[in-house]
């Protein structure tokens, strides 16, 4: 239907047309329909938003702009609204009006004196060289020319060289607007031209609120928990976070929820991360290769499991930092290290395996395999006393075994396995009476004595006395005498006297010599 009175030909839509729209607009991928139109719309970035518009309110430009970042975190987003703000017929202005013809061409993509450049695709120096034969010429409908180049490093040596004779001394209607995500593959003469701006990963809680925003609009319910799993995959790219809400809409039915987020992504097998740092502490890796087939079975999604993995030993690591209890079996911060070091270079190897289960299984194989020793709790503790020679030894406690007070011998008869074992080796045992025992640790080892541990230790130990026993655990300040501190004395004394045969070998100490080996 037209109507054409006043002169004016208006076309009316029919009814169905708002449905059209919708259904348009419904068919844009979030991270152009959300792509923000003003500073203030940007999420995150403030460091970089604030001195745009600074420079913008006190009309104090420069020629050339340098963004930088990782991926999706708003470099191009930035660059096209600064082109905005210089353009818009109210300005420059750091509040673009959007109405104008040059803030409606810009949206649109089709704004003449904007010229948008991926340098990916235009790497010859016949192509910047013709990009820039018009600099000279004045703009053809604003006040500025604006060149917009992203992935800029992906230019040539000699691309380089033609872009830096303009950006030495470029025409005052010219603004150069760079972006990449590897700014030190930019020679140094054209980043010193430039004024640098670095763009940050955005955190979780950032990213959350912005999809939390965005669902909220398109009508779509949701779970916080869901939301939250989003924000952590997207690693701090905003643009990888809308992507993979799209892909989220897409697989859930009505609303998104935690558990099909976490299905989706991988994400319901990270709880295997705990198990295999239990698995670490039995002597075999029979553990540790039965998760291996089981984490297969459900899809073998290793490379989560990994990450997963990588996130605990952090945590961990930080809380020995600080002083704070872990809920993981307790390692020392060499052993926490180690584990990191040997995860990450399993998870950057996966893809080099001949299977992602096989690369997988080596790094578990290669976690339980090297576990590093620490000599800070050796040097600590006072060294024990010498044996003390006696003509006959002095009789058993009544009722008790041969071994009863010797906690270093009692331990491995008891077959204890898992955070169990782990949490024994770690205290020194006293025999209070024929039902009473008490075990003493550091106090950063009491909170591996959880109910259950303690009550195993106990059943066992009471099968072994063959008399029920009430275990009591308490803490100390003083290094007390465990089985790990002998073991690692034992490992000490050894180490010392291979160094010591090592120093006493002439075809070592030659070799050492010859190459200068210190």
């Amino acid at each position: 239907m037209v109507d054409s009175s006043a002169g004016v030909w208006l076309f009316r839509l029919p009814p169905f047309s708002n449905l059209l729209i919708n259904i348009y607009m419904s068919s844009i991928a979030l991270a152009r329909k959300w792509r923000p139109q003003t500073f203030s719309s940007m999420v995150g970035q403030n460091h970089v938003t604030q001195a745009l518009t600074n420079a913008l309110s006190r009309n104090r430009l420069h020629h050339a702009y340098l963004f930088t970042g990782t991926r999706g975190v708003g470099k191009t987003s930035v660059a096209r609204l600064f082109a905005k703000a210089l353009s818009c017929e109210h300005g420059p202005t750091a509040e673009p009006c959007l109405k104008c013809d040059a803030c409606v061409a810009i949206t649109e993509g089709r704004y003449i004196d904007l010229l948008e450049i991926d340098a990916a695709s235009k790497t010859r120096v016949e192509d910047t060289r013709e990009l820039l034969e018009n600099v000279n010429y004045t703009p053809t409908q604003g006040r500025f020319k604006i060149y917009l180049i992203d992935e800029v490093h992906m230019l040539s040596t000699h691309s380089f060289n033609a872009l830096l004779k303009t950006l030495e001394e470029p025409p005052s209607h010219v603004k150069f607007l760079l972006a990449t995500t590897e700014p030190q593959k930019l020679p140094l003469t054209v980043r010193s031209r430039c004024l640098h701006f670095q763009l940050t990963a955005l955190d979780e809680d950032e990213i959350s609120s912005h999809l939390k925003t965005i669902l909220n609009a398109e009508q779509i319910q949701f779970e916080d928990a869901a939301l939250a799993l989003i924000a952590e995959a997207a690693q701090g790219s905003i643009r990888d976070a809308l992507s993979l809400l799209d892909q989220m809409i897409v697989l859930s039915e009505d609303m998104l929820t935690e558990a099909s987020v976490s299905s989706a992504l991988g994400y319901s097998q990270t709880n295997h991360s705990t198990e295999i740092l239990e698995a670490l502490t039995e002597p075999t890796a029979e553990k540790l290769l039965s998760i291996s087939q089981a984490i297969q079975k459900s899809g073998g999604q290793y490379e989560y499991v990994l990450e997963a993995l990588l996130k605990a030993l952090h945590q961990a690591s930080s809380a020995l930092a600080l002083g704070k209890p872990t809920e993981l079996p307790c390692f020392s911060p060499e052993d926490l290290q180690l584990f990191y070091e040997i995860t990450l270079k399993g998870r950057e190897a996966l893809e080099l395996a001949p299977t992602k289960a096989m690369g997988f299984e080596m790094t578990l194989l290669r976690l339980h395999a090297f576990k590093p020793t620490t000599t800070a709790q050796i040097q600590a503790a006072p060294p024990p006393p010498p044996p003390v020679k006696q003509a006959s030894p002095a009789p058993a406690p009544e009722r008790a075994t041969p071994t009863a007070t010797n906690w270093d011998e009692i331990l491995p008869k008891l077959k204890l396995t898992g955070l169990a074992l782990n949490a024994a080796q770690h205290a020194s045992l006293k025999i209070d009476s024929d039902t009473k025992a008490t075990l003493s640790t550091l106090e950063k080892h009491i909170s591996l004595f959880t109910k259950n541990t303690v009550t195993k230790i106990e059943k066992t130990l009471s099968d072994y006395l063959g008399k029920a026993i009430k275990l009591t655990v308490t803490h100390q300040d003083e290094q007390p005498e465990t089985p790990a501190l002998q073991k690692q004395r034992q490992k000490e004394a050894k180490l010392a006297s291979d160094e010591k045969t090592l120093a006493e070998d002439d075809a070592f100490q030659a070799l050492k010599d010859t190459f200068s080996l210190d």
